[in-house]
């Protein structure tokens, strides 16, 4: 059993060297639209580039009532040094009974391959496996995502399954495999021990 009451009973901020991860409140909703609407962020994200801010407004709407009814939890990666919004991860498809959630992310092109979404992620696992009480967090991607697949196993995911044409992906018009990735707490543990040590 998840510790719903006690994770959401206000919007957790993290903090890592570099970023402080934040709620995304309605001030933001610019900042999703420029980072939704541009093609190469949603390649993989399997919706098409957003075209107006109201559908921006809808999404930061979604985010806070699935934080509300504690279904799920997302936060904007903001950088330390000036506020500046670059992206957002967190955990959606809450299994309470499972102890377990899907994460996701995506992040500005800009600041591809600069190590931002371990750097978060980190912080979020950790949040996860601590004060959500979660046993296994589990993610979706394209197997053509390799920026997604190298960010998952530099975090200790591994792949445990693999679906054909399982998803109509409205980008390419078609049906597209899904790599399933997963990681347990005791291996979260386990790798950060090791780290320390």
């Amino acid at each position: 059993m998840l510790n719903l009451s006690s994770a959401f009973a206000a919007f957790p901020i993290l903090e890592t060297k570099r970023f402080i991860l934040c709620e995304i409140t309605a001030e933001y909703a610019p900042d999703t639209f420029r980072l939704m609407s541009d093609p190469q962020v949603m390649r993989y994200f399997g919706s098409l580039p957003m075209q107006t801010l109201d559908q921006a407004i809808a999404r930061v709407e979604g985010i806070q009532a699935s934080f509300q009814e504690q279904s799920g939890i997302r936060w904007a990666i903001t950088r330390r040094e000036n506020g500046e919004y670059i992206g957002t991860a967190g955990f959606w498809r809450l299994v309470n009974e499972h102890a377990r959630a899907e994460i996701g992310y995506e992040l500005a092109p800009e600041w591809w391959g600069q190590g931002v979404m371990p750097e978060a992620i980190g912080a979020i696992l950790e949040f996860g496996f601590t004060q959500l009480g979660l046993h296994t967090v589990e993610a979706q991607i394209h197997p053509e995502n390799t920026g997604s697949r190298r960010v998952l196993e530099k975090l200790g995911f591994i792949q445990e399954g693999y679906f054909h044409e399982n998803y109509y992906d409205i980008n390419s018009a078609s049906f597209t495999d899904t790599a399933v990735f997963s990681l347990l707490k005791d291996a979260w543990v386990r790798r950060n021990q090791s780290a320390a040590e």
